[in-house]
């Protein structure tokens, strides 16, 4: 079996993308495994990208169809994961600034009509990738309608992103010490999720030699996608065992489980 420079990069893949499986999974159970809080995310991505390499290199055997197809797919849809990490760690920024407001000025159901647009944007991108327009008849993939339906909606997603962080910075104060962490993490996703959403509307739209999903650059592959997501994954991986356990929301009042925790230990020592 000869493996190519694809190949090299699967493998290189699963050495980084298989501990960050169960180093998410050690992080969920700290924080939870709620949806909307983003770190099941990190999981379904390291998953979706130890994936995709294994399919790749099981091509080398075995180049069916259903595997090639499978490769593709997999290879196209690590943006939405993405995305909805960074959502999930932003929602959690808010909701410490909306429960120091009276009058919380962005409404936490807006990340909800975030989510759905980005599940429509996978959709959109996993029909793309499928289509029989797309598939040209010298087995070159052109990107049909259904795929720059489905960035547009992932640059309008990162863009609404961005603009909620920029709005929240008036009010960090808010947050309480434990919390600050966020502060950090947020930009530095941020900037990572800018060059993973230009890359995808370059492959999209631009599409030639050095940008196209599958025919492409490795290393611009390598350099503005998987190394983006690493990063963002990595990152969020180490702000989940950074941060409290949970945030709980008690009478609209958003509280540190290890902070009350704290809180009633000290307490009892005072009374005893």
């Amino acid at each position: 079996m000869h493996i190519d420079k694809h190949g090299d990069v699967s493998i290189a893949e699963l050495i980084v993308f298989i501990p960050c499986v169960f180093l998410g999974i050690a992080v969920c159970l700290r924080q939870g495994f709620k949806r909307t809080a983003g770190w099941i995310f990190v999981v379904i991505l390291s998953v979706i990208r130890v994936a995709g390499a294994v399919c790749q290199l099981l091509t080398y055997n075995n180049p069916t169809e259903g595997l090639i197809k499978a490769t593709l797919i997999l290879d196209s849809i690590g943006l939405a994961p993405l995305l909805l990490t960074v959502l999930g760690v932003l929602s959690r920024l808010i909701e410490w600034i909306n429960a120091s407001m009276q009058n919380p000025k962005i409404n936490t159901k807006v990340f909800r009509i975030i989510q759905l647009v980005i599940g429509v944007s996978l959709i959109l991108g996993i029909l793309g990738v499928t289509a029989p327009s797309s598939q040209a008849a010298n087995g070159t993939f052109t990107p049909p309608t259904i795929s720059k339906v489905g960035i547009i909606l992932n640059i309008l997603v990162f863009i609404v992103l961005t603009t909620i962080f920029i709005l929240s910075l008036p009010h960090g104060s808010a947050l309480p010490h434990s919390e600050r962490p966020l502060r950090i993490y947020i930009p530095l996703a941020l900037v990572a999720t800018f060059v993973r959403v230009l890359y995808a509307m370059l492959c999209i739209f631009v599409h030639n030699s050095t940008f196209s999903l599958f025919n492409g650059s490795i290393a611009a592959n390598v350099l503005m996608a998987i190394v983006e997501e690493f990063f963002v994954v990595i990152i969020t991986i180490a702000l989940g065992f950074k941060l409290g356990r949970t945030c709980v929301e008690v009478e609209n009042v958003v509280v540190d489980v290890n902070q009350k925790d704290a809180d009633n230990t000290r307490e009892l020592s005072q009374m005893m």
